[in-house]
């Protein structure tokens, strides 16, 4: 390699790591990130980045603040694949009832590929702080009736306890155990804004210790016609996916979003 091509190889390498002063250098366009073989420009804020593929024909639904007696409806939606914008595909739907210090849920799961249509059903006995202090899961697999799993648990505000047909589990607690869907009315009260909420949070039947659930901040979101401005609110914690939750001036919680399983409001 001649001297001169050599020198300006390296001084264009170094210079690209930022190693060499740039004179007069021209502004350049935002890099387009790939995922896979389809771009993707990681979407700001990061709460929506699952569901940008529907965000675009979602209005957000009209009701009273999720508190006291309540109902909601939820569509489960897959995310597929990442583009300019989510590829995203229904997969499910969510019921959600609050009456008389109890919540109850019914989760129907599409079929896809070997995997079965499916429900789950849940009944959770609420305490101090909407935390959890008896449970029922029932799972059923759809046109097999003997495929069936029923659960029952407990929780004392140390110990966790859940049976089953075939075994009896135990798990200490260390924080509130509070059931993921016992939430929504927390979220609505507004009372995490100024203090992270810690609990354990009970997934069905699964514990998932040690959460986190913080706010975020008002974010504003493209909708069906225009935007919405939001609360966001985040939880991390032990053995799940970071999840975003958010919530309108209403305090209805219009948006859940998961990674590849999201939730978003149809109904009151």
């Amino acid at each position: 390699m001649k001297r001169r091509t050599f020198i300006q190889t390296t001084a264009a390498a170094l210079a690209a790591q930022g190693c060499l002063p740039l004179l007069a250098a021209e502004k350049k366009a935002p890099v387009k990130r790939v995922w896979g073989n389809s771009p993707n420009p990681y979407v700001v804020p990061s709460a929506i980045e699952p569901i940008t593929g529907v965000l675009p024909t979602f209005s957000p639904v009209a009701g009273a603040a999720m508190s006291g007696v309540f109902a909601a409806q939820y569509s489960l939606l897959a995310w597929e694949m990442a583009a300019e914008k989510s590829k995203n595909k229904p997969m499910g739907s969510m019921n959600v009832k609050f009456d008389k210090g109890r919540c109850r849920t019914l989760e129907t799961r599409n079929g896809k590929g070997s995997a079965p249509a499916c429900s789950i059903k849940t009944a959770v006995q609420l305490g101090k702080n909407k935390s959890a202090s008896q449970w029922t899961l029932e799972s059923q697999v759809d046109g097999k009736e003997h495929v069936r799993f029923i659960e029952e648990g407990a929780w004392d505000g140390k110990t966790m306890i859940v049976k089953a047909r075939s075994f009896s589990r135990q798990y200490a607690t260390a924080n509130p155990l509070i059931h993921r869907w016992a939430l929504l009315p927390l979220l609505a009260s507004g009372s995490n804004k100024k203090a992270p909420l810690v609990f354990d949070m009970l997934d069905d039947s699964a514990l998932r210790p040690n959460q986190t659930l913080r706010y975020e901040g008002e974010i504003e979101i493209p909708v069906k016609g225009g935007t919405a401005t939001l609360d966001s609110y985040a939880q991390t914690g032990y053995g799940i996916l970071p999840i975003h939750y958010l919530v309108d001036d209403k305090a209805q919680v219009q948006l859940i979003t998961q990674a590849t399983v999201n939730w978003v409001l149809t109904g009151r």
